[in-house]
């Protein structure tokens, strides 16, 4: 078992040894849908939930959620192993912003938004100079409402996957067209029974983005 673990290392560890590793930084945003669903948290202290986000959520959210716009920055390191297969990861700083009417009232939402990207690039074409190809991933984040009230929660952790088309031109210029899903949320009371993590009830954010990023 400790050779096999070993091996496993050594296998890791002479991938990304190859792997050509880059830096990039860039700028994203467009249109988001914010649903709130129940997260099924039970009453009392120090309690923790984790919810899955069903495609119904999904769906509501998109025909009668809050709408608005996201945007913010990103930076982190791409990783291609040949011209056709390749990792990346990023880290983003962001805002939210979503309002709809309710009833003659205006319900709005602010986030505060940073977090951690994974994403499995490929290729289908790739001449060293310009490319084109797809991705998909997972992205994990933090949401700090900025809007919140005295008796909402100020804090959000939630999980998303990624999918997209990627294009990079001119060996430095990568586009990308970004759709971002809900997958999971994270809800917990304090030792008061306060929510202080999402709670009984939380938000579910679909985005759908144009991105730049310079690749160095």
């Amino acid at each position: 078992m400790k050779n096999k673990l070993l091996g496993l290392i050594l296998a890791t560890t002479a991938l990304v040894s190859v792997a050509q590793a880059r830096f990039y930084f860039g700028i994203e945003g467009g249109y988001s849908a914010v649903g709130l669903y129940g997260t099924g948290l039970s009453e009392g202290k120090n309690k923790f939930k984790m919810k899955e986000v069903s495609t119904s959520v999904i769906e509501d959210s998109l025909d009668n959620g809050l709408e608005g716009f996201s945007v913010g920055g990103v930076f982190g390191t791409e990783n291609f192993f040949n011209r056709y297969f390749g990792l990346r990861w990023g880290l983003g700083l962001g805002y939210t912003n979503a309002e709809k009417d309710i009833s003659g009232k205006k319900l709005e939402l602010e986030f505060f938004d940073t977090g951690l990207s994974f994403d499995l690039m490929l290729n289908f074409y790739n001449n060293g100079n310009f490319s084109i190809g797809v991705f998909g991933g997972l992205a994990a984040d933090y949401h700090y409402r900025l809007n919140a009230g005295s008796d909402d929660s100020e804090h959000f952790f939630d999980f998303s996957g990624r999918v997209g088309v990627s294009t990079m031109m001119a060996r430095h210029h990568r586009i990308e067209f970004i759709a971002k899903l809900p997958v999971a949320s994270m809800n917990a009371t304090d030792s008061d029974g306060k929510d202080v993590l999402g709670g009984f009830g939380t938000t579910a954010t679909t985005s759908f983005m144009a991105s730049y990023k310079f690749v160095f």
